[in-house]
């Protein structure tokens, strides 16, 4: 299968650590996670048990900017608050999945949310972690997503710790108490994994038409790599492209995440266009 989008791959390999064990999160509207949980409640995880927008044990929904909370309310078993849920699921090993992506991401695994520069006068103040910190932490497994892998966001030691994963191997976290569980990183041009406390991320697979040392020179951590060789990341299949483009994201939301800050505004205001026309024709169709 060639007829894919890196965004679409991306989503496919995050989908891929949804399992039927624990709670999967959605918190910020993150459209590329969104799309990754609701592909692997389609496919391989259907009895994975979803929480988003406080909605608790939601179904699949559409990825929309002005219908999606709604609809995951409608498809509810029930709805909690945020002290309910950080209780039962974020502080109560209960958690599974939650992908997070930052500004600024390292080689022990935390993340950088909060600023860039001198706290007190940054050079950019960002929106902060909410629970982001207890969910890397605490959760069974990391799984972080960057866009743009490039040395200014995965650096050799964030500038602001907002979270980090404090234990990384499975016999340290069990010790604590925590959940065992690795950090693994998924970009535009590999898959990274950190699943041993004293070892760096290692490269897990490469994408179709990557190679390591582009990987190794994007990345201002250490890595080690195989030197028993690396594999390719699965491509999408083509049922995995039908849903994404037909039943999950339609509008191309998850696509965001990939237009840079100039193109942004228009592309935005092109899916809202979408959404509203859409909504229009809906009306129209059950007017007499």
């Amino acid at each position: 299968m060639s007829d894919y989008e890196i965004h679409e791959l991306m989503v496919c390999r995050v989908a891929a650590e949804v399992d039927d064990e624990g709670v999967v999160v959605m918190g910020s509207f993150t459209p590329l996670a969104y799309a990754s949980y609701m592909l692997a409640k389609l496919t391989h995880a259907r009895d994975v048990y979803i929480a988003g927008f406080d909605a608790v044990g939601m179904q699949p929904i559409q990825l929309s900017f002005t219908g999606a909370e709604a609809a995951a309310y409608k498809g509810a078993v029930c709805r909690w608050g945020m002290l309910e849920e950080i209780n039962s699921i974020h502080l109560s090993n209960n958690g599974s999945v939650e992908a997070v992506s930052s500004a600024q991401f390292d080689g022990s695994g935390a993340i950088n949310l909060s600023v860039i520069g001198d706290f007190d006068q940054p050079k950019v103040r960002l929106p902060g972690g909410a629970g982001a910190a207890e969910v890397i932490k605490m959760y069974r497994k990391m799984i972080a997503y960057f866009a743009d892998h490039n040395t200014r966001t995965l650096v050799d030691k964030v500038g602001f710790v907002t979270g980090t994963r404090w234990k990384v191997g499975d016999e340290s976290r069990e010790a604590a108490g925590l959940m065992p569980g690795p950090i693994i990183v998924v970009t535009n041009l590999a898959v990274l994994v950190k699943d041993d406390d004293d070892r760096p991320f290692r490269i897990e697979s490469l994408h179709p038409g990557v190679d390591a040392q582009t990987v190794v020179e994007a990345t201002g951590f250490e890595l080690e790599v195989p030197a028993d060789g690396i594999p390719t990341t699965p491509e999408p299949t083509a049922e995995q492209l039908r849903l994404l483009r037909e039943e999950i994201d339609p509008f191309g939301t998850v696509k965001l995440d990939f237009v840079g800050g100039k193109d942004r505004l228009a592309y935005l205001q092109g899916i809202l266009d979408a959404e509203w026309e859409r909504g229009v024709a809906a009306v129209r169709a059950k007017t007499p």
